[in-house]
């Protein structure tokens, strides 16, 4: 079961939650796996790092050290799959650090639609058991593998856990290699499709780095793009007008892809950036993930044909609504803060509103009064 499927089942009983109870352990789910080092032996860790391998359908997780705010391991297991916070001292970087529940049903939608079949977790003996409630909660929703290695005695938290949960217990380094060579189910031609596996190179955004424009409602012409160049002192590449994009992106488009696949962690404001990309249309006209691409459509009426980087965002979108019981069959609707961190997230991605031409010598006066503000989305540079 999907955390989609299984938060349809759980819509009357609201959002899903990283809670987890002994009495109610989902059946057939495989074995927890706790490998135990109890001398501290670095090939142990060595075995462990070296079975990350989400192409294959498995991840490490190595835990921040002395972390134990609710949400920091939900943000270690993001890392794991290549997907980034926004840097240290913004604001959408507190808001992360205080939405434990929402960065869970995060983790959750990627290791969904990203086919995360096997969770490693090292230094599991210094997990809190808060922590623990939240991974077993994900193993129960998302039906995955999950191993621990503890480098030290049991936690009292897991040790209590085990006693309701079907689990193995591995205590030798030859056994431990052949469990950590085991990959969870995995569906690698659906894998494949998304456009995230060498995006951890897009990250950290460094200020020299080549930009783009957001698409405008009229063709962007070369001039606009020497004009925007010399004013944000950046080269700025060109992307193909909205409805245009190929099903196989080309070169400028494939680095995009990459940025927004590896900087935006929440699954709405990474879809929202790419509709807004692919449609041409502020953030306040944005067709739901759930519409196909006959809905789709440009400010001109062509249809957007949804390439794979972006359906890999589009599905995790409306993954992550299931989970927090968020109707997307119409529209996208964002709330004032999500709108202001998708804005933030073109910032992080160099993703820049082309300048308004200013008023020409001798051309029509506005009307006294026209007041009226742009709906589009603030200007990102």
């Amino acid at each position: 079961m999907t955390p989609r499927e299984a938060a349809e089942g759980e819509r009357d009983s609201g959002p899903w939650r990283p809670v987890w109870a002994p009495g109610r352990t989902r059946p057939g789910l495989p074995p927890l796996t706790v490998v135990h080092d109890r001398g501290d032996d670095y090939a142990f860790m060595a075995a462990a790092l070296a079975a990350h391998a989400p192409a294959h359908g498995r991840i490490t997780v190595h835990p921040t050290p002395v972390a134990g705010a609710p949400a920091s391991l939900a943000h270690d297991l993001l890392r794991s799959v290549g997907k980034h916070l926004p840097v240290d001292g913004s604001p959408e970087a507190v808001g992360w650090a205080a939405q434990a529940e929402i960065a869970w049903r995060t983790v959750a939608a990627w290791i969904s639609t990203l086919r995360i079949g096997h969770v490693v977790v090292t230094r599991a003996h210094r997990i809190s058991p808060r922590h623990f409630e939240s991974l077993l909660a994900l193993r129960e929703l998302t039906g995955m593998c999950l191993t621990l290695l503890c480098h030290g005695p049991v936690p009292a938290a897991l040790a209590a856990a085990l006693q309701a949960l079907a689990h193995e217990q591995v205590h030798t380094l030859a056994a431990a290699r052949r469990v950590l060579a085991v990959a969870g189910p995995y569906d690698p031609y659906a894998a494949g499709h998304f456009a995230w596996w060498q995006a951890t190179a897009q990250f950290l955004p460094h200020p020299g780095e080549p930009c783009f424009l957001l698409p405008l409602r009229r063709k962007t012409s070369r001039a606009d793009i020497e004009a925007a160049s010399k004013r944000l002192d950046r080269t700025v590449l060109l992307l193909p007008a909205p409805g245009r994009f190929t099903p196989e992106p080309d070169e400028h488009t494939l680095l995009l892809a990459h940025r927004l696949h590896a900087r935006i962690a929440h699954p709405v404001h990474a879809a929202a950036l790419a509709l807004h990309v692919l449609t041409g249309r502020p953030q306040t006209q944005l067709p739901g993930p759930t519409a196909p691409p006959s809905n789709s459509r440009t400010p001109s009426g062509r249809t957007a044909q949804i390439p794979a980087w972006a359906a890999g965002l589009l599905e995790t979108a409306r993954c992550f609504g299931n989970l927090d019981r968020i109707r997307s069959e119409g529209p996208l609707r964002l709330s004032s803060w999500d709108q202001q961190a998708v804005s933030e997230a073109a910032r992080a991605c160099a993703l820049h509103e082309m300048e308004a031409p200013g008023p020409r010598r001798g051309g029509a006066r506005t009307r006294p009064g026209n007041t009226r503000k742009s709906r589009s989305t603030p200007t990102t540079h």
